[in-house]
């Protein structure tokens, strides 16, 4: 048992050095590049190292190294709430004024749809015409319709938590991996958006901050389609585990509206 309880903590405590300590303490020395170099002396790095071989016995050690780990945590837990905010952003409805914004976005986005459904040469379906202003919120909604349309009108927002606790192990593990791929996604764009606010003071942070926005974003679409595409091959597969759990045999001839109706009322509670 101790020595269980030592491995887990040795992987935990290896797990926030990676994605919490050392991403922060790259970042101060950063913030400190800007505070000593600014734009003029951008890449002066000799001078930064010379000011801290000269400033290391100043305080004491280990008060030095709490500040730098609990600076370093804070601004990686920064950097994830960022990333958060990001994702809300980009999958939530925008309403209020937002939608002011939105509704151009979304007349466009549609605008794109009917030409590559022109080009196609094939009549777009009304409820694939996009609703949402941002891909990634699109592509969440796209799912939802999809599994709508296949099974005739079977609501994804209910029964996928019912779902998830009937998996095995086996078949969790690509969706999980997925959804960890999109938050180390989004937690690399909001170590861009910090990075490029630290520009505005050392443009050389803004170079770096774009570059990680830009990788960032790519690898959360990436990221968005594994993780829709594994959800829906697993309601594909699978759905009948939940149909059978609530003790309703699926039809042979396959789920019909009735059945889904039937489904989403019991999941639902009626709501």
């Amino acid at each position: 048992m101790n020595q269980f309880l030592s491995t887990v903590s040795g992987k935990l405590a290896e797990r926030w050095v990676t994605t919490l300590v050392l991403p922060g303490v790259f970042f101060l020395l950063a913030v400190l590049c800007a505070v000593r170099l600014g734009h003029e002396q951008a890449f002066d790095i000799a001078s930064v190292a010379d000011w801290l071989a000269a400033h290391a016995d100043s305080a004491p050690i280990a008060l030095a190294a709490v500040a730098v780990l609990l600076g370093a945590s804070a601004t990686a837990i920064a950097a994830q709430s960022l990333g958060g905010l990001a994702e809300a952003i980009w999958t939530r409805p925008w309403r209020g004024p937002a939608a002011w914004i939105a509704r151009p976005l979304v007349f466009l986005r549609g605008r794109r749809f009917d030409r590559a459904a022109a080009r196609a040469e094939v009549d777009p379906v009304a409820v694939y015409r996009p609703r949402h202003p941002m891909w990634v919120g699109e592509r969440f909604r796209l799912l939802d319709t999809r599994i709508a349309a296949q099974y005739h009108g079977l609501r994804l927002g209910p029964l996928w938590p019912r779902l998830w606790l009937l998996l095995p192990d086996t078949v969790r593990a690509p969706v999980q991996a997925a959804e960890s791929r999109l938050v180390a996604a989004r937690t690399l764009f909001g170590w861009g958006v910090l990075y490029l606010g630290l520009g505005a003071w050392w443009y050389p942070a803004a170079i770096l901050g774009l570059v990680a926005a830009v990788l960032g974003w790519a690898r959360t679409r990436a990221a968005v389609v594994a993780v829709t595409t594994w959800i829906e091959a697993t309601v594909d597969t699978h759905l009948g585990m939940v149909c059978e759990a609530l003790g309703h045999a699926v039809p042979e001839s396959g789920i019909t509206r009735e059945f889904a109706a039937l489904i989403n009322d019991r999941l639902t509670k009626g709501d």
